[in-house]
């Protein structure tokens, strides 16, 4: 099947599944539901967070933000009520004013001042800075309205829905430096539908129905408590489900047919924005190197790595640029497995077996060694065993090594760039962005992990920003894409749907290129 055709039936499977036949019972108020992902979830705050679960509880269950994606990711009203367009210099929010903070205190336009005044402070370290480098003020009109203004550019309103807004009388005291330490981060107090409860660090963050949520916003959810359990392993993700102590998690390929025939439990295949990738340090010769990179890339047989770690449920990466989206270029292909052609790059960088021993040397006599670090996950560990042994074939000695998540990240964000190479996967925004990873101003940032330094790329990530409709973005992101394919500063591997298993007790979850949690004041479970 073309990759093309492959996601299109994912986004048919999906949307069968999300409008199919309920039970035959009523919603009903009651009940737990426990969902099971494979790392902890990051501090409650929208203003640091990064990993994508926590943006989803967030978003979704403990906060608001001031619209929110619809399926079709046209938005919605959420906080603000209402809001109304300045032409294409700013916009105006009218904000709901039955809105309380878990602690009572209102929601007002002042909290959202604060969030956007921390947004744009650098010291914050917000993660997606990006999405309002071109607003530029912020005004309060009253304690329910609150006016913006920025520079005309395309989509100003995108960054809103991944943002949700932060209560100022409990962290304007913090100083931004040191947002990301904060203890509340860990003792949140929301405005959403489910309200803080209890966190055990890598165990569970607990979450129980707000009664006071907004009628007008769907009310008091109908499950009384949602938890997000931390089950590392896969296999023991599968067992928690299989004994019912966990509603609905993501599963292994291989998992699938197994699960698909037990009558308690239902399979979705849905869209995802994420793919997976290795990371080269540019920092680190010969990494600096384009021919290197896309060697290294050529020598590593992608397709067979989706069948054996993914069960055959993905498509080769041409660049980061996820299939769903009107970016994607339907006709750049991946860069193509061929051990012949890498090796004829590699000897044309100076990297050849001078003394017969079957590792490639540079000039000097050094063997080209390096380090690929991971996460301690079966699925990482298979595939670092799978590019070790692909790359070996060329003469290339690598050394695996697991991290732990939290040090990994470290390494690949931090200035230093204490790497050789990483894999990683990476879900990108509904609206993509790639100045943060690969414009030659972020190179010290922490998602410019390549080190990454293109002229060509820098002029056209300019033009980007700069644009006001879809048809001169395209103009700009075709050929970036087949620049970042061609010179590979991240080896992108393959895009993967999720595949998502779930009691059948769990009703009304919608599955969606959204997420996993993004209705969860919705879902209800059978008696």
């Amino acid at each position: 099947m073309r990759r093309n055709e492959l996601f299109a039936a994912l986004i048919a499977a999906c949307s069968l599944c999300a409008s199919g036949a309920l039970a035959a019972q009523a919603p009903r108020y009651g009940g737990t539901v426990v969902v099971a992902g494979q790392v902890d979830l990051q501090g409650m705050n929208s203003l640091t967070v990064s990993e994508s679960s926590t943006r989803e509880f967030t978003e979704h269950v403990l906060f608001l933000p001031l619209i929110s994606y619809r399926r079709d990711l046209s938005y919605e009203p959420a906080l603000a009520r209402t809001w109304r367009m300045l032409g294409d210099t700013g916009v105006i929010f009218n904000l709901r004013r039955d809105v309380l903070w878990h602690d009572g205190v209102k929601t007002t336009a002042y909290d959202v001042a604060f969030t956007f005044d921390r947004v744009k402070d650098k010291e914050t370290g917000f993660p997606n800075a990006e999405w309002f480098d071109k607003w530029t003020a912020v005004h309060v009109v009253d304690s329910f309205t609150v006016r913006f203004a920025f520079t005309p550019h395309i989509n100003p309103l995108q960054g809103l829905p991944g943002t949700a807004i932060m209560p100022k009388h409990l962290l304007d005291s913090i100083p931004s430096v040191r947002m990301a330490q904060a203890a509340f981060n860990h003792q949140p107090v929301g405005n959403g539908p489910f309200r803080f409860v209890s966190y055990r660090a890598n165990d569970r963050w607990t979450f129980e129905a707000n009664p006071q949520f907004p009628r007008e916003l769907g009310g008091r959810p109908y499950i009384d408590r949602l938890i997000w359990r931390v089950v590392p392993d896969a296999t023991a993700q599968v067992a928690e489900l299989l004994t019912s102590n966990v509603d609905i998690t993501t599963v292994p390929g291989a998992q699938i047919p197994k699960l698909s025939e037990n009558p308690d439990l239902k399979v979705v295949i849905k869209p995802s924005s994420r793919f997976t990738f290795i990371t080269w340090n540019g920092k680190h010769a010969p990494f600096g190197d384009p021919r290197v990179r896309r060697a290294l890339t050529m020598a590593i047989d992608r397709q067979k790595m989706i069948q054996i770690v993914r069960n055959g449920y993905g498509q080769v990466a041409a660049g980061p640029i996820p299939p769903y989206h009107w970016l994607f270029d339907t006709t750049l292909q991946p860069l193509p497995y061929d051990t012949t052609a890498a090796r004829a790059l590699l000897a044309s960088a100076g990297l050849r077996d001078r003394n017969g021993d079957g590792v490639l040397e540079d000039a000097a006599g050094k063997p080209f060694t390096f380090d690929l670090i991971f996460p301690g996950t079966p699925l990482s560990k298979t595939s670092g065993e799978l590019i070790r042994a692909d790359l070996e074939r060329i003469g290339v000695k690598v050394n695996t090594r697991t991290v732990d998540f939290a040090t990994l990240i470290q390494k690949v964000s931090q200035p230093e760039r204490d790497f050789d190479s990483a894999i990683l996967a990476f879900t990108a925004d509904l609206e993509p962005n790639l100045h943060d990873m690969f414009h030659s101003s972020a190179i010290s940032g922490r998602f410019q992990s390549a080190s990454y330094n293109n002229s060509a790329v820098d002029a056209l990530l300019d033009r980007i920003s700069k644009a006001r409709d879809r048809k001169t973005a395209l103009l700009a992101y075709r050929p970036l894409q087949r620049i970042l394919r061609d010179e590979e500063p991240w080896t992108f591997l393959y895009y993967s749907p999720d595949l998502v298993a779930m009691r059948k007790r769990l009703q009304n979850v919608e599955l969606d290129i959204r997420g996993l949690v993004v209705n969860p004041a919705k879902w209800w479970v059978t008696r």
